[in-house]
């Protein structure tokens, strides 16, 4: 079983991230180093499908920006996980050598660039960053908009909030405390607004779509740590002081934001995703930019050396068929 996750979001307040929190107690990390195209994302996966061949369970962390790329893996049977701890969610050991260490795949970069790559190199970085800044000038657009339709019925709020609470109340209390978890379920990428509908069918059979907004969700968070052990909190990526869902694996019970009603002028809604359709325009033209970045890179990698090193790793845990 592989759960996917996102643990940053491109939102309304410009890069959210909830790497702090990855992967939760217990799990040693490795913190992957290293540039452009020095093969971060492919070295986690071939670990994870060492992992899943050898018939353990992995948590896959997707970016944000580009889904089809791998910036987290855990393997909670192994107690370990991998991390990309590079820009724009950069990661440092806690103690060194004791929960965490470092990956350093851009040893395997031949070293300096040319004159003329340096150049492409500096040109394509700054154009990236550029399409970075609009997609988020769009999204403080979108997510102000957005915010209006909050205007929720307070009549379905207080029903909704009632039935939570009579579900909840119903279930005893959990004695020695919760570990709340927070990761997002959803992302606004350069493929457009992705929601991780399988992990949420994977993880809980019995799922309840609310209407009445943030507020019922925000409630049923607080009255879900009194019952589970485990509480999986995940924030709305337009507007991440929002929730859009939480997770209650161990009752495989999940609550889920409904679509929210139309409560601005239809204009103002069609600027609302004119600014979204905007911004995942953007994040196209960002992902093109990294995809040209990177290939300037690759020329001096030692992919040779790299796949060792790769094979080695997956030997060492034990992962080898």
């Amino acid at each position: 079983m592989d759960q996917t996750f996102f643990l940053a979001a491109n939102s309304g307040q410009g890069f959210t991230s909830l790497y702090d929190g990855f992967p939760g107690e217990g799990q040693f990390l490795h913190i992957i180093k290293g540039g452009p195209g020095t093969g971060k994302s492919g070295f986690m996966r071939k670990i994870r499908d060492a992992a899943q061949a050898k018939g353990c369970d992995t948590v896959s962390i997707l970016c944000s920006g580009d889904p089809d790329s791998l910036d987290g893996l855990s393997v909670p049977a192994l107690g370990q996980a991998w991390v990309d701890g590079t820009a724009p969610h950069v990661r440092e050991p806690a103690l060194f050598g004791v929960d965490s260490d470092y990956v350093n795949l851009g040893r395997f970069c031949r070293l300096p660039l040319s004159d003329a790559d340096r150049t492409r190199a500096r040109t394509l970085n700054r154009a990236y960053k550029e399409k970075y800044s609009a997609a988020y000038a769009q999204l403080e657009a979108a997510a102000a908009l957005e915010t209006a339709e909050e205007l929720q019925d307070a009549a379905v709020s207080r029903e909704e909030t009632a039935r939570v609470k009579a579900l909840l109340d119903a279930l005893p209390d959990q004695p020695g405390g919760c570990m709340a978890e927070k990761r997002f379920l959803s992302a606004i990428s350069c493929q457009g607004a992705l929601f991780l509908s399988d992990t949420v069918s994977m993880l809980c059979k019995q799922i309840y779509h609310l209407r009445g907004g943030s507020s019922v969700l925000a409630q049923a968070a607080a009255w879900a740590k009194q019952k589970c052990s485990r509480v999986i909190l995940c924030p709305r990526p337009l507007l991440p002081r929002q929730l859009e869902a939480v997770l209650l694996p161990e009752l495989s019970l999940a609550f889920l934001r409904a679509p929210a009603p139309l409560m601005v002028p239809q204009g103002e809604r069609l600027l609302s995703n004119e600014a979204l359709s905007a911004a995942v325009e953007a994040l196209r033209e960002a992902k093109e930019l990294h995809d040209r970045l990177e290939a300037v890179y690759r020329p001096y990698m030692d992919f040779e050396a790299l796949t060792k090193f790769t094979e080695e790793a997956i030997e060492e845990l034990g992962l080898r068929s």
